[in-house]
């Protein structure tokens, strides 16, 4: 069962420094689609429950082939802890899961889904990338702001490059969401 994905935002805000490493180029080869547009936001946090969050699904918008690296949320805010990332491929989670749904048995495919985060992703020029990237996060109190900057770091021929795509996730305490059967 997949629980309620969240409305329409998607954000970063990380409490640990970036893994973009210093010299890494700047790149413009991604495209965040959709995500990359809208807001998402879920109104049924818990504290202490853990959620999934989606990034954006990535693009290859140049003429060349790109190897994705890997991805994160730059900003996240009080009463939101990153506890893991985690990259799966669409056809293992019926398609990009875009917004926030919960963790363990009620996360139905995205906790089964083999886990690709920490290896190379091939995107082929023009094309969109059937993996995306995940979220696991803790809701440890109020939340004071939003999820908010995704970070991703790719390489193109020889070179690395981080780019920062636009995502905006905000999540609140709210009542419980009621799961069917």
């Amino acid at each position: 069962m997949l629980l309620a994905l969240g409305t329409t935002v998607l954000t970063s805000c990380d409490d640990h420094p970036s893994r973009a490493k210093a010299h890494d180029a700047r790149g413009t080869a991604l495209d965040g689609g959709m995500q990359s547009e809208a807001e998402i936001s879920f109104e049924h946090a818990q504290v202490g429950a853990e959620y999934w969050v989606s990034l954006p699904q990535t693009g290859n918008r140049s003429a060349k082939p790109l190897t994705l690296l890997d991805a994160e949320i730059t900003q996240v805010p009080a009463g939101v802890k990153v506890l893991e990332y985690k990259a799966v491929s669409g056809n293992d989670t019926e398609g990009h899961a875009m917004g926030v749904s919960l963790t363990g048995a009620d996360a139905g495919e995205i906790e089964r889904a083999r886990d690709v985060a920490g290896r190379p992703v091939r995107v082929k020029a023009h094309r969109v990338s059937d993996v995306y990237y995940l979220a696991r996060v803790k809701v440890t109190g109020t939340v004071h702001g939003s999820l908010d900057d995704c970070r991703y770091r790719y390489r193109q021929g020889s070179t690395e490059y981080r780019q920062d795509l636009p995502c905006v996730t905000r999540i609140r305490l709210g009542a419980p969401l009621k799961l069917r059967d």
